[in-house]
């Protein structure tokens, strides 16, 4: 076990931001962290680096948060007037990491910007850079904040790759992303934060084995009638349908009217959006 969190608890004056979170996080293991904002994650983020103190609960690390943790944070801040080698050299000296300068160039990318001035850098560019510093001390765990914001497609694919890499040396990766599609290729478990609470923990096998209806109709109204009668979520237009014995007796309506629709197996988006648009109390809890 790497990391456990039991029943922690933290306030901001009159705001619970955490109200009881518990989880923990096994050696090599990928989890991501999901949550609309203000839903405790970046607190709780800083309350595991220790950062920011808890008020109630535990958090047991069996890591070093200076010398285990890589972290790329959601904002890029670099002093001026450095060349992005010197900034990665800089950032060795304070671990006193023996990692390769050129390695960490290759793992963002920034071969070719080796010496250009970090000021100069492009948005992507930028992110890209703040990766190859979380890498520079070698450590077990990262955390990655939003990692691929500004990251066109190539370099988003880069980036992934990278980290399937990194799995593979058995580091474990704590990420937060609004870009569902990207956690569901690259995580294990996905952990659902609600106003401070954990409102689901849903993993890669649970997934693997539900379906989603996925109902296509020419007009919004049918959607709706369909909705009142079967459940489910509307949403542009679509109507998803999460349970399966609801799905099994839609379907067959479906073909007597000739709607088109579409099964699949389940994913976070999928998650994302019952728990959060169509979310019920006890329903998917941890």
């Amino acid at each position: 076990m790497l990391l456990k969190l039991e029943a922690v608890e933290k306030r901001f004056k009159d705001k619970q931001v955490l109200a009881g979170v518990s989880f923990d996080v096994a050696e090599g293991e990928s989890i991501a962290l999901i949550g609309p904002n203000g839903a405790g994650k970046t607190t709780m983020i800083r309350s595991i680096l220790g950062l920011t103190s808890i008020d109630a609960g535990v958090i047991e690390r069996h890591f070093d948060n200076h010398k285990d943790v890589g972290m790329m944070l959601q904002k890029d801040l670099f002093p001026d007037g450095l060349r992005v080698k010197e900034l990665i050299e800089l950032h060795k000296s304070y671990s006193k990491s023996k990692v390769d300068t050129n390695e960490l160039l290759k793992a963002g990318d920034l071969v070719q910007e080796t010496r250009s001035m970090v000021q100069s850098l492009s948005g992507g560019q930028k992110r890209r850079l703040s990766f190859a510093l979380s890498l520079v001390a070698n450590p077990k765990l990262l955390f990655l904040d939003e990692p691929t914001v500004g990251m066109d497609v190539t370099a988003c694919r880069m980036f992934w790759s990278k980290i399937k890499e990194l799995q593979g040396q058995g580091k474990s990766i704590f990420v937060t992303s609004h870009h569902l599609d990207e956690l569901n290729d690259f995580c294990r478990r996905f952990i659902f934060l609600k106003e401070g609470k954990v409102a689901a923990v849903v993993s890669k096998e649970d997934l693997n084995a539900q379906k989603i209806l996925v109902v296509h109709p020419a007009q919004a109204e049918e959607a709706e009638e369909l909705q009142r009668r079967f459940g489910g979520l509307v949403e542009d237009g679509r109507l998803y349908v999460f349970h399966p014995a609801e799905q099994s007796r839609l379907v067959d309506v479906l073909k007597e009217r000739q709607i088109p629709y579409e099964e699949r197996l389940k994913e976070v988006k999928d998650c994302y959006r019952e728990i959060y648009d169509h979310y019920e109390e006890g329903v998917m809890q941890a």
